[in-house]
């Protein structure tokens, strides 16, 4: 057996041994290169620059007209109770597009900081890739489209369906409503008569 101070050496010896391990693993990370600025003349910037605004004002008004489409169709799927029959999934793809359309929107002003700084820089790349996610968002436009018709056409069995429960809830209070009105008054003559 090891002599008490013996362990203690031992164990400091492993307690060394153990974090510079530890701190051999990790290092720091490489430094990240720095992004290459493309340089371009000024008559190529301003072309890049002016093609990119262009796109990004023709792409305003399709995402306007889009939102207004999904707002439109919120004052359908809104007042609609969540618990209807097969309507989770129809509501989750409803939402997952209207929440898609608001990133869309959101992309708009994002994007025109992007062109901004991207002039203010000269930098050429950085003018062709924001051109490029115009043209993506742009592409996405017919894909949201066709969902919103989907939908459009989905929404209406459920809005029908949920009349038809608003009907019966509102017949069944009626009949509900009579049959108290009716038990009370045969109470209330029932009183009357063993009253005589």
């Amino acid at each position: 057996m090891l002599p008490v101070s013996r362990l203690r050496v031992l164990q400091g010896l492993m307690i060394l041994a153990t974090s510079g391990w530890l701190v051999a693993c990790h290092k720091e990370a490489p430094p990240k290169p720095k992004p290459v600025v493309v340089k371009k003349s000024p008559a190529e910037l301003k072309q890049l620059a002016d093609s990119a605004n262009q796109s990004l004002e023709e792409l305003k008004p399709l995402l306007a007209a889009l939102s207004a489409k999904f707002t439109a169709l919120h004052q359908q799927f809104d007042p609609l109770p969540p618990d209807l029959p097969d309507f989770s999934e129809t509501r989750g793809k409803f939402n997952s597009a209207d929440e898609g359309v608001g990133r869309m929107n959101a992309k708009i002003p994002w994007l025109s900081a992007q062109l901004d700084a991207a002039v203010k820089a000269g930098d050429g790349a950085e003018l062709e890739e924001i051109s490029k996610s115009i043209a993506r968002t742009r592409g996405e436009i017919p894909q949201v489209e066709q969902i919103y018709t989907e939908l459009f056409h989905q929404v209406l069995p459920f809005t029908r369906i949920a009349a038809e429960l608003e009907a019966r809830k509102k017949a069944q209070c009626e009949a509900d409503n009579t049959g108290a009105t009716t038990a009370a008054a045969a109470a209330a003559m029932s009183k009357k008569s063993s009253a005589h």
